[in-house]
């Protein structure tokens, strides 16, 4: 592939907007040290040192687009609670637009605690998880509501990104709707999700992982992904038109309607040093660079890039256009 023409397309970032639709997370880390065992059970003490806040699920998916230079709109709902006054927060710190984020005080803000630790001035890692999660039960006028923000924003984006983690923010009605708008404007649109990818119907892409992708379209294996005519009757059978399955450290394959697939590797080290967030990072640059007028493989082949770079990181991080611009010319040739 041509190093110019990924060069081009990371600098047309810049001038697209993208909607980022779905269930925004706030992730919570709890760092410390440890240095003993505890007598009580077999798991380490961990002394407290601080505690760190990142936008997740939607929310990591939008700062990854502002991160890149593109404008975000968020969509979503948050509870009226302290967690959610920090996802705000976060958000508009990183240059999100939030005006589509619906506040209520009936709902709560879905959080993953993470606890890091590690020995004095050693690298910290992940030694326990707690997930705090709120399905979102809508009365009608926050049905209204939320359909409306979405509508709002799939009718002046460049390209829309559903982030679906399940809780309920994207019900049927209100994702068709914004798919006939997108579909009326040939506006590209992105699907990441991690349980009904089947659900969106229609949508240009969907970024599933290998589990994700073998589940959802019933593969009796990792092989199928690499089969043509396997993958023209899984994507016919789910109604969208292409696919992106993320596969860690052996890359992606991009599957087109047409039956063209296309294996990719990754950019950068195959010794990750955290995934975490790395599928938004994947959703995010692949709707940046759809609306940018990239081809399929383009787009993948850009979210490799991008990717490379963040699972290089500790947590939930971005990367930056500099960063990007090096993996590009580190990887590809003029």
């Amino acid at each position: 592939m041509n190093r110019d023409r990924f060069l081009h397309l990371l600098d047309s970032y810049p001038s697209r907007r993208i909607a980022v639709c779905g269930d925004f997370l706030l992730d919570q880390y709890l760092l410390g040290t440890t240095s003993r065992v505890s007598r009580e059970a077999p798991i380490v003490v961990v002394d407290y040192q601080e505690t760190v806040y990142h936008p997740g699920g939607a929310a990591n998916a939008a700062q990854n687009v502002t991160a890149l230079g593109g404008a975000a709109l968020a969509v979503g709902v948050l509870g009226a609670d302290r967690e959610g006054e920090a996802l705000g927060a976060l958000l508009r710190d990183r240059g999100v637009d939030t005006l589509g984020l619906l506040s209520l005080p009936t709902a709560a803000t879905s959080l993953k605690l993470r606890i890091m630790a590690g020995e004095m001035n050693a690298q910290k890692q992940q030694v326990a998880r707690v997930d705090r999660s709120h399905t979102v039960r809508l009365e009608p006028l926050e049905r209204a509501a939320r359909t409306d923000a979405m509508l709002t924003a799939s009718r002046t984006c460049d390209a829309l990104l559903f982030a679906d983690y399940g809780l309920g923010v994207l019900t049927d009605d209100a994702v068709h709707a914004c798919m006939e708008s997108c579909r009326e404007r040939k506006v590209p649109v992105v699907v990441d999700s991690r349980y009904r990818a089947l659900a969106f119907r229609g949508a240009t892409v969907a970024t599933p992982n290998e589990v994700e992708a073998i589940a959802a379209l019933q593969l009796p294996d990792e092989a199928a992904l690499l089969d043509g005519r396997a993958m023209v009757r899984a994507i016919a059978a789910a109604g969208i038109d292409n696919l992106i399955v993320t596969r860690g450290s052996k890359g992606m394959v991009v599957c087109a309607a047409n039956g063209e697939v296309t294996a990719l590797g990754i950019a950068g080290d195959r010794q990750a040093t955290d995934v975490t967030g790395a599928g938004d990072t994947v959703s995010a640059v692949v709707a940046l660079s759809l609306a940018a007028g990239a081809t399929l493989v383009e787009a993948a082949r850009m979210a490799t890039f991008a990717a490379s770079v963040v699972v290089m990181k500790r947590g939930t991080a971005t990367a930056s256009p500099p960063e990007v611009h090096a993996m590009i010319a580190e990887k590809e040739t003029t």
